[in-house]
This record gives C-alpha cells, structure tokens and sequence, in this order.
C-alpha cells in the first residue's frame, strides 16, 4: 500500500514557494515514511544593494538514528544554500532550504 500527498504553496507576492511531498509506503512487514520540504525564496537585488544583504549562510546537516530494540531507523537531512539568478536584465537571490527524513519501522509491532 502506498499513500502519496503533495503540496504547492505559493505566498500572494510569489517571492515564496513550499513544495511538499508526503509518502507511506507499507510493504514487506516494513512501514517507510518519507517526508520532502522544499522551500525558495526569491528577492529581487537592487543595483545599490549589498548582495551579501539578503544570503544566507550554506548549512548541512546530516543525522542518522537507529534503534536494535524497537526495531526503527531514520535518516534526516537538511540543506540551507542561496544562489543568484539573472532574468531580464534583473539580478534575483533565492534562499532555499530542503529537507528530507525517512523512518523505517516495523509495520506490526515485534512480539519480542
């Protein structure tokens, strides 16, 4: 069985976009969730503005868990960046940050 949920979220100026995607898979005894965040942010640089003004600091973060007793594992990631853009004669920033996590669990609880 497999469960799909998708979101795209857009702010009313359109200088913020969140993508989410939600999925429940349950095969084989193993129930997997997996989750994905994707969020950018556009601005727009002014010629007289600092471009390191709006750009965020590049981030990483990894975390790995897993658990012999009840059986799960989860895995986690999160990446913060920014890049610039050019369209039209304009110079934009987007900050983006995406994350994903996976858990993976038992899908009937063990009789241990």
């Amino acid at each position: 069985m497999r469960d799909l949920l998708f979101k795209n979220l857009t702010s009313k100026d359109k200088s913020r976009r969140i993508l989410l995607a939600k999925e429940i898979i349950n095969e084989e005894g193993i129930l997997t969730r997996i989750h994905k965040h994707l969020i950018y942010d556009i601005h727009e640089l002014r010629q007289s503005a600092d471009p390191q003004d709006k750009k965020i600091k590049n981030e990483l973060f990894i975390l790995k868990e897993k658990n012999t007793k009840l059986r799960t594992e989860s895995f986690f990631i999160k990446m913060k960046s920014s890049m610039y853009a050019n369209c039209d004669d304009k110079v934009f920033i987007i900050n983006f940050l995406h994350s994903l996590k996976i858990d993976l669990s038992p899908s009937q609880p063990s009789m241990v």
